[in-house]
C-alpha cells in the first residue's frame, strides 16, 4: 500500500505543479478571462494527469494479486467529470472577484488532488469489482491523523464491495489520505497503524452518544458526535 500511496502522491505533485505554472500567467487584474482560462484548463489537466493516476493504480493491483492469487489483466478508469471539475473551478473563482483573489489557487490546489486521486481509487475498486477472485478492500487512512469522516467509513474494515458498502470507495474530500485497499488473505493481511477494530469502537460510542442525544443515526450526526467525543483524535475534532 506504500507503494500505491507515494506513486499517488507523486502524480498529483506533478499535477499541482502544472496548475502552479498556469496559474503564474494568467492576468489576475481580469478576473473574468481569469476564470474563463482555469475552466477550460483545470479539467484537461486533472484528465491528463488522472490517466497516469489510474495506470498506476492498475499496475500496482496487478502486482499484489499476481503475489496473492496470480495474473489478471487490470483495467484503468479515469474517473474525471468535466462538468463537476468545472463547477468546483467556478465555485472557487468567486476567490477571483474579492480583496485576495490569489486565494483560489490554494483551492484549486486541494481540489485537483482529489480529481486526479479519483482516478486511482476508482481503479482499484473497478478491479475489485471485476475480479473472479472476489477480493475484498477496506478504505485505509495513511497519514499520522485523519478526519472523523474518513475514520467512520474505515472502521468498516475489509469487507467485499457490495453497493452498501461501496460509500467507502467514495465521499473524499480535498487533500484525503485515504487509499482504496484490496486484500484477498485476511488471516495474514496486515497494516501498520491501520486498526478498523479500534476505529469502530469510536464509531459505536459516537453512535450511541447520537442515540442519546435523540438526534437521527446518520453518519453525519455520528461523525459529529465522534469529533465531539475525541478531541485530540481527528484533524477536524472540536478544540477548546
Amino acid at each position: 500500500m506504500t507503494q500505491l500511496r507515494d506513486a499517488g502522491r507523486g502524480v498529483v505533485a506533478l499535477a499541482q505543479q502544472d496548475l502552479r505554472a498556469f496559474w503564474d500567467t494568467l492576468d489576475l487584474s481580469r478576473p473574468e478571462a481569469a476564470r474563463d482560462e482555469l475552466v477550460e484548463f483545470v479539467p484537461q489537466l486533472v484528465r491528463e494527469y488522472g490517466d497516469v493516476a489510474a495506470t498506476v493504480a492498475a499496475e500496482w493491483y496487478e502486482q499484489v494479486r499476481f503475489d496473492a492469487v496470480g495474473p489478471f489483466n487490470a483495467t484503468t478508469v479515469n474517473a474525471t467529470d468535466a462538468g463537476q471539475v468545472q463547477g468546483g473551478v467556478r465555485y472557487a473563482a468567486g476567490n477571483l472577484f474579492g480583496d485576495d483573489p490569489a486565494s483560489m489557487l490554494a483551492v484549486l490546489v486541494g481540489g485537483v488532488q482529489r480529481y486526479v486521486l479519483a482516478s486511482q481509487r476508482g481503479t482499484v475498486a473497478r478491479n475489485v469489482q471485476l475480479d473472479p477472485s472476489k477480493p475484498r478492500f477496506a478504505r485505509v487512512p495513511t497519514g499520522a491523523k485523519t478526519c472523523a469522516w474518513c475514520t467512520l467509513l474505515a472502521s468498516r474494515g475489509f469487507v467485499y464491495l457490495t453497493k452498501s458498502t461501496a460509500a467507502a470507495t467514495d465521499h473524499y474530500h480535498d487533500d484525503c489520505d485515504c487509499q482504496a485497499v484490496a486484500e484477498w488473505e485476511a488471516d495474514r493481511h496486515y497494516i501498520t497503524g491501520y486498526d478498523p477494530d479500534a476505529m469502530y469502537d469510536k464509531y459505536l460510542e459516537a453512535r450511541s452518544a447520537a442515540d442519546a442525544a435523540g438526534l437521527r443515526l446518520t453518519d453525519k450526526n455520528i461523525a459529529t458526535q465522534m469529533r465531539a467525543l475525541y478531541p485530540d483524535a481527528f484533524t477536524d475534532s472540536h478544540t477548546h
